[in-house]
């Protein structure tokens, strides 16, 4: 290998190639070492008296949670009402004469007329202690648990709406 680069040298020197010298190459430049910054210390923070208070939600709104509750306890009391009560206090069947609803008409909640509240209705259906006085035709036969969500009921109106 040395001799073909040996000849191909000579032939170009020998066709009148230029007859500089090769240039040599320069040198690379030396790094020089850089010092580091000084660096310079943080102070560590100084703790506190007082830890940071994380923000807490506001307490629910007690308005709110009482119109929950009588909400649910009208929903599980529904059933019972319109079992015992809808033929002569809900509009549109057989035994709901306009006198019958305006005494108590439980076709929308809240119930309309006369007695449209919780003392009166205790009181017809013999809820704590005294002795019922509907439904008309089965006096006394709302009892047990369906007289339970009735109270319930009853119970979570007048906390809402004191």
């Amino acid at each position: 290998m040395k001799t073909i680069l040996f000849c191909l040298l000579a032939s170009l020197a020998a066709c009148g190639g230029d007859s500089k010298a090769p240039a040599k190459p320069e040198p690379e430049p030396v790094a020089t070492p850089v010092e580091p910054a000084p660096v310079t210390p943080v102070a560590e923070p100084t703790p506190t008296s007082e830890p940071i208070a994380k923000e807490e939600p506001p307490p629910p709104d007690p308005k709110i949670a009482l119109a929950a509750a009588e909400t649910a306890a009208y929903e599980n009391a529904k059933p019972v009402l319109e079992k015992f009560c809808k033929s002569c206090h809900m509009k549109g069947n057989r035994n709901a004469t306009a006198k019958k609803l305006a005494e108590l008409d439980i076709t929308e909640y809240p119930f309309k007329g006369k007695h449209a509240n919780t003392k009166d209705i205790r009181e017809v259906l013999g809820i704590g202690g005294g002795k019922p006085t509907m439904p008309k035709g089965a006096v006394g036969s709302v009892k047990g648990d369906d007289l339970a969500l009735i109270a319930a009921w009853a119970d979570a109106w007048d906390a809402n709406h004191k």
